[in-house]
């Protein structure tokens, strides 16, 4: 029987980097610049079915350990002359954005990985010092804020932003959160966590094999 085998793989590569750039603005209609990408850390999820040489990519996130990062250089002027005290933790914040899965992955076991591997790539950074997460979303979807509410966030800004590879102007909110918060979820909210993956994350399973040809 064919199986099909999935890995994460860093992409270094500007053919590689520019490939996921067109899957993000395909996706989550973001075009990342090159030069951002090339300073990132920037991780796909692919899979290859053993009988076909190419490999086709699932989903993937970018994480930026330096900045200057995306989801502040979008914020008016003001915001940070008017908030000093964040400056101390945005110099030991990494920045998540540029995340995405393809929509014909239902398979709950495949999206787990997908945010498994992202979770344990920013607990290796916490260890490393940087132990705050700096991250953009749509100020109006309501599970994404109650996702990221696990990291027992602090909001930067909330409004409209626009900053270059984004198609147009978005209501998006900006937040700073906790990562040892998130660790402690897992104790403190485990009925959260499992009700997040149970429904988030497994659905009704879906064949791979389609995404080859996306």
């Amino acid at each position: 029987m064919v199986e099909d085998i999935i890995r994460f793989r860093k992409l270094e590569k500007d053919q590689d980097l520019l490939k996921f750039s067109q899957m993000t603005k395909r996706y989550i209609g973001v075009n990342y610049p090159l030069e951002y990408l090339r300073r990132s850390h920037v991780i796909a999820m692919t899979t290859k079915r053993s009988h076909q040489p190419a490999e086709a990519m699932l989903g993937g996130y970018i994480l930026a350990m330096e900045g200057p990062f995306r989801a502040i250089q979008q914020l008016p002027s003001h915001v940070l002359r008017d908030r000093p005290d964040l400056l101390p933790h945005l110099e030991r914040a990494q920045e998540l954005t540029g995340l995405w899965i393809h929509p014909k992955v239902r398979n709950g076991g495949t999206r787990f990985l997908l945010w498994w591997n992202l979770f344990m790539d920013v607990l290796k950074q916490n260890f490393k010092g940087r132990p705050y997460l700096i991250y953009a979303y749509d100020a109006e979807k309501e599970k994404l804020r109650q996702m990221y509410s696990l990291s027992n966030p602090r909001v930067i800004y909330k409004g409209m932003v626009f900053i270059e590879g984004m198609e147009k102007e978005a209501y998006e909110a900006v937040e700073i959160g906790s990562i040892r918060s998130v660790l402690a979820c897992f104790v403190i909210r485990p009925v959260f966590i499992s009700k997040f993956i149970t429904r988030r994350l497994f659905r009704k399973k879906k064949d791979l094999a389609a995404l080859s040809k996306a």
